[in-house]
């Protein structure tokens, strides 16, 4: 039940995705999401009574028609409330959005009320089990509202139960009885009714009692749990802002190391002998390798500071075939070397809203690592897939994949499988993660499928519209 529910909930999320960030609304959302979904079930309870009343129910003194008029009023209701939510979620203001929230909750509950105390009247006030259904919204009202609103619904609750449990016994309402009416009428001794009410009343007031102080407690905690994620966001863009920085600074006396090398092996300073030479090439080598790193670096912090603040980022029709093309230009010598076969895709053009630099360093990182991690003599294939307003590029390889367990861990910077480090020990395990950031710039996703030793493939699926 609680997995349909959460999958429910997920199906009438409206919320952002930066809600996800923020701890308190992230809960605050799940909460409501769960009670509408909640109201739905009831719904489908009351449609299932209003057709077997007569078969399940038959001596309860409520008609198939007040089944259906609740349900509908219900069903009305719930779609309107969901209606409101789509639109306080726009919000980013968090107390607002709270406070849109909360007024929908606090209708929500009021109208709950009167819908449930007809039935409690109907089906014998006191004497049916449905008065403590109550209970429910009264612990709902404590994870929304703080103490002194839910200690006024339970109290609410409380005069609801006791008019319909009181108002036939003194003859304002005509009596009701709860399925066997000659075995009911000692709830309605005032004696009986009295010792009733006063322990369903101190009932209530003591779950409303632990309740919200368990909710207190654990709104605390969202709190300050929110005041730590926030602090780790601040420090994970201190840390690209340093990143950024130190890199920068980096990469010009590494550029000057790689010109003077150059200048050396070319023979502008006279001859070498072979001892240098090798030295130099190795000096050479490894210069390309922290090159590479420093520009991975670079363009990690670049794309990750342009997600974090929201930049603009300049869109263009892009023809992303040729930029494949180009990629596959670039890791050729490599595929070459080990004699792999690379298949194009089939289509001539294929034109998407996108940043060409952008995409130019996501398909080369990308296919640079299919060559990489490819077993010698296979094939890498390349293929587009259009899907309406999508296209989904997929490449796919035959190498040592990937185990189940870090299919997701691949993309944190940094991360390397074990098999990963051993075929390649100059990588710097930035590709992955660079290329889920440019695919969160434009507003696709990128995902593996693999099998340890058979093959990886990397979709990558674009919106062809930038909104």
């Amino acid at each position: 039940m609680r997995k349909f529910i959460q999958r429910a909930a997920d199906i009438l999320d409206r919320s952002p995705e930066f809600f996800r960030a923020d701890v308190r609304l992230f809960e605050l959302n799940r909460r409501f999401l769960w009670f509408i979904v909640f109201r739905f079930v009831v719904v489908g309870v009351f449609l299932v009574l209003a057709v077997a009343e007569p078969i399940i129910i038959p001596h309860v003194s409520v008609s198939w028609e007040a089944f259906l008029v609740m349900a509908a009023v219900l069903l009305v209701a719930n779609i309107c409330y969901w209606f409101h939510y789509n639109r306080a979620v726009h919000y980013v203001d968090f107390d607002l959005h709270s406070k849109m929230l909360s007024d929908n909750v606090q209708v929500q509950i009021i109208v709950d009320f009167m819908v449930l105390g007809y039935l409690t009247y109907r089906c014998g006030g006191i004497e049916s089990p449905l008065v403590y259904f109550f209970l429910l919204h009264d612990v709902i009202s404590c994870l929304f509202f703080k103490k002194r609103i839910s200690f006024l619904y339970t109290l609410l609750s409380l005069c609801i139960i006791c008019f319909v449990s009181l108002a036939p016994l003194f003859g304002y309402l005509p009596a009701h009885h709860f399925i066997f009416p000659e075995r009911s009428m000692a709830f309605y001794d005032k004696v009986v009714c009295f010792y009733g009410l006063t322990g369903i009343s101190a009932f209530y007031i003591v779950v409303w009692f632990f309740v919200s102080n368990i909710t207190d407690s654990l709104k605390l905690q969202e709190d300050r749990l929110q005041d730590k994620v926030r602090e780790l966001i601040e420090m994970d863009e201190q840390k690209t802002r340093y990143m950024l920085v130190t890199t920068h600074e980096l990469k010009a006396p590494f550029s000057s190391i790689q010109s003077y090398v150059n200048v050396l092996l070319e023979g502008y300073a006279g001859d070498l002998s072979e001892k240098v030479r090798e030295i130099l090439w190795k000096i050479k080598a490894r210069c390309n390798i922290l090159m590479r790193m420093i520009t991975e670096m670079i363009q990690l912090a670049n794309i990750s500071s342009m997600v974090d603040k929201k930049e603009e980022v300049v869109m263009k029709k892009t023809d992303i075939v040729r930029l494949i093309d180009d990629a596959v230009r670039n890791v050729s010598e490599a595929a070459k070397a080990k004699e792999l076969k690379l298949i194009l895709p089939e289509d001539k053009t294929c034109i998407i809203d996108a940043n060409h630099e952008q995409i130019d360093i996501l398909f080369n990182n990308i296919l640079s690592n299919a060559v990489n991690y490819c077993y010698p003599k296979t094939e890498i294939e390349i293929s587009i897939k259009d899907s309406g307003d999508d296209l989904i590029v997929s490449v796919a390889d035959k190498g040592i994949g990937i185990k189940k367990e870090n299919l997701e861990k691949v993309f944190l910077e940094y991360f390397r499988t074990e098999e990963a480090s051993v075929i390649n020990k100059n990588s710097t395990g930035l590709g992955l993660s660079i290329a889920r950031q440019i695919m969160a710039v434009h507003g696709g996703r990128v995902w593996i499928e693999s099998e340890v030793k058979v093959g990886t493939t990397v979709f990558m699926e674009f919106p062809k519209r930038m909104e």
